[in-house]
């Protein structure tokens, strides 16, 4: 495993379950990402939710973190909206002293510095790379779990 992906390329569980699922119809297939996707929302809203540390990493990542699930991947988003322009600084933090360039009411072009607003830089990001980075797992053993449930349960329906 590489950090932050697990590949299919060894034995594993995950494997024989992506080779399975491709036989499997699409009806149930839609059952399953819908089941995983709802079991999965809460778990990555309370991930960011838990390495947020102020309220614009709150209001630009967390609020606007998203799970999606497609037939073959699991797809965990954070950021956008009315706030994207500040992803970058709430996720990596800005130098204190970084220009922002502004316009006054008058239309005066002037220059701000930032501040401690987005704390300090760090290259491993603050809330949304470290809880992608500690659930991939969780989300890999979910999705093998709600598909053999969903499997066991449509199995169940046709006898």
């Amino acid at each position: 495993m590489t950090q932050g992906r697990i590949s299919l390329l060894i034995d594993s569980p995950l494997r024989d379950l992506a080779i399975a699922y491709r036989t499997v119809p699409a009806e149930i297939r839609k059952q399953n990402n819908r089941a995983l996707k709802s079991e999965a929302q809460p778990i990555w809203k309370g991930e960011t939710a838990e390495r947020a540390t102020t309220r614009i990493q709150q209001r630009t990542l967390v609020d606007t973190s998203k799970v999606g699930v497609t037939n073959r991947n699991v797809f965990l988003r954070a950021g956008g909206g009315k706030y994207a322009a500040l992803n970058s600084a709430a996720e990596f933090g800005r130098p204190a002293a970084a220009p922002i360039k502004s316009r006054s009411k008058k239309g005066k072009a002037y220059t701000r510095s930032t501040g401690s607003l987005f704390g300090d830089r760090n290259r491993r990001g603050n809330v949304v790379f470290p809880a992608a980075r500690d659930s991939i797992r969780r989300f890999a053993s979910l999705q093998i779990q709600t598909t053999l449930r969903t499997l066991h349960e449509a199995g169940e329906k046709v006898r």
